[in-house]
């Protein structure tokens, strides 16, 4: 970090003030607190937008492996002894550390259906008793499956007929499950990426995704529909689906599915069809997901909104229910800036601000404990803890953000002029005080009542650093976010 003299503005223009303000709903005020001490409201209450994790490896054996269900297949089921950092105590307890407020897919802890009914009427709920009767953090459950959600149970074969509706086996699972826990969890999402069952598609290609063991790729239900399972035939599903939580619990706040991106067939293809095709009553909440470059993320969330507008859920609360980057430099996949630790804990910053500027009302990063660096796992290093509960950078710079900026009461997006020039934003928290979040290229003024800056990354054994700055002070910038107090 370096100071120059006196010059307004990013470098040689000035701050486009006119930003606009997160104002719609989330996990925050506006209803009652629920029994763990987090405030929640039905998902449609202006409150402020809040933050938490995706993906927590609860009861994690020694020697099984991360990658598996970061690409669609069950793992953590092998023997060997608990790793103590992934007991929900300790976890928990580190929440708290971290600041985390939500937290969203626990794997082996989940109510996914072949978590929890992996056979016909032989229920598994000892895990997720644990978690979710016990959590001080709000819990957002996803349900049927991690990718390629349907009303066909787990045990369906290839020789079964694969239903598009509720049947007497899906209409089990939800009763059972919604029943149990309805008194522990509110947000209920159904299913996750279902976008992915393009590849079913009559021009789709199944093939593509139908080896367990190509890296990236998910693993297919054994049950597959021969005519494909369109987005208006999944909004169908879903709102049916939908009608029979809300008759179990009149409170639940549903999700639609978190779409897998903001691509074309994603907003112009996989979005209008669902609501076509079950309408936009049955859920409460948009879900999206982003995991390429922090510089792309204003234009593809400007074509969310623009797309929001046109179906008619402009009044929707929007969540990134998953977000992040990897620490390791082989991988190039999703984004190459070229990735590193450094960079990672630099898009804590770089994303979750963006996301709050553009209206979103709660980010999780993915992923709160990470998997290994081997070549063969796609999903590699994105964790706020490694494979071996050790903290990274990016534990810091996330602690830093919720200890400096929360609660949020709403960011303004001062100037998004991504990887070429300046990216300011103004936080205001909850308590009135302000904080100036700015990177990029170029200089950037120090304003009015700020005194104190530091960078949001250190390494793991440093300590953050602060310095005393005066207004008008001029800050030259670079790829790691300042923030000022």
């Amino acid at each position: 970090m370096l100071l120059l003299g006196v010059l307004t503005g990013c470098g040689d223009t000035s701050l486009n003030t006119a930003g606009r303000s997160s104002s719609t709903s989330g996990l925050g005020e506006g209803a009652e607190s629920s029994d763990t001490g987090v405030s929640t409201v039905p998902g449609n209450t202006s409150s402020p937008p809040q933050i938490g994790v995706n993906s927590i490896r609860f009861f994690w054996t020694q020697g099984s492996d991360m990658a598996d269900h970061e690409m669609g297949r069950q793992g953590g089921s092998e023997e060997g002894a608990v790793q103590s950092f992934t007991l929900p105590d300790i976890v928990f307890a580190d929440f708290a550390e971290l600041g985390v407020q939500a937290y969203r897919q626990f794997f082996t802890a989940d109510l996914l259906w072949d978590v929890v009914e992996p056979r016909d009427d032989d229920w598994q709920f000892e895990r997720a008793d644990a978690v979710l009767m016990k959590s001080p953090s709000e819990p957002i459950v996803t349900l049927f499956s991690l990718q390629y959600a349907s009303p066909n149970p787990p045990w369906a074969t290839s020789e079964d007929m694969f239903q598009k509706t509720l049947g007497a086996e899906a209409r089990d699972y939800l009763t059972t499950v919604v029943k149990r826990y309805a008194p522990y969890v509110r947000y209920w999402e159904l299913g996750n990426e279902m976008d992915h069952w393009r590849i079913a598609d009559p021009e789709g290609s199944l093939a593509s995704e139908a080896d367990p063991e190509t890296p990236g790729t998910h693993s297919l239900p054994s049950c597959l529909p021969v005519d494909g399972f369109t987005p208006q035939e999944q909004g169908a599903f879903l709102a049916e689906a939908a009608a029979l939580i809300r008759e179990l619990d009149p409170d639940a706040v549903i999700l639609m599915p978190g779409m897998s991106g903001l691509d074309t067939y994603q907003l112009t293809s996989w979005l209008p069809g669902l609501v076509e095709g079950g309408g936009s009553d049955w859920f409460d909440i948009v879900g999206y997901h982003y995991y390429l470059s922090w510089f792309r993320f204003p234009a593809a969330r400007r074509a969310l909104a623009d797309m929001l507008m046109d179906v008619g859920l402009e009044d929707k609360s929007v969540w990134l229910t998953e977000t992040g980057s990897s620490a390791s430099f082989t991988l190039s996949q999703r984004t190459n800036y070229p990735n590193s630790a450094r960079s990672q804990a630099a898009d804590i910053f770089r994303r979750v601000l963006p996301a709050y500027a553009a209206g979103d009302d709660l980010v999780l990063w993915h992923t709160y404990i990470g998997s290994p660096d081997t070549p063969d796992n796609s999903w590699r290093c994105y964790g706020l803890r490694d494979e071996q509960g050790r903290n990274s950078s990016a534990y810091a710079s996330f602690q830093l953000l919720t200890s400096e900026l929360m609660p949020v009461d709403h960011v303004e997006a001062l100037a998004e002029e991504g990887l070429y020039g300046c990216n300011a934003y103004r936080v205001t928290t909850g308590e009135g005080a302000v904080r100036y979040v700015v990177w990029g290229a170029g200089v950037w003024e120090v304003p009015s009542g700020m005194s104190e800056v530091t960078e949001v990354v250190v390494s793991r054994e440093e300590s953050f650093a602060w310095h005393s700055v005066s207004p008008g002070e001029v800050l030259i910038l670079g790829d790691v976010p300042l923030l000022l107090r």
